[in-house]
């Protein structure tokens, strides 16, 4: 018997390299706790047509993470527009 693990196309943790790659090493937690959130979010092969929602909860946590680590506002309203549109298009195409 084989355990499923929950993972995330390679593609999602690329682009999340790209989105977090201006931020200090000390985000990489946060990150990585995002990651592992979004992989148990979404069935694999199972379309979504909640548009990324499902993932809704994962950015509070990474939100108030960064937020811990002295993120001010306006970063991370932006941080959050780059993960909307992230999780919207990891629903969407897979």
């Amino acid at each position: 018997m084989t355990e499923e693990i929950a993972a995330t196309p390679s593609w999602v943790e690329q682009r999340l390299d790209e989105i977090f790659a201006p931020f200090p090493a000390t985000t990489h937690p946060a990150r990585d706790a995002y990651l592992t959130c979004l992989a148990r979010q979404k069935v694999p092969a199972v379309p979504s047509d909640m548009l990324g929602a499902e993932f809704e909860a994962c950015r509070p946590a990474l939100r108030r993470g960064l937020a811990g680590l002295g993120l001010d506002h306006v970063t991370l309203a932006a941080l959050d527009q780059k993960l909307e549109a992230l999780e919207a298009e990891f629903a969407e195409n897979s």
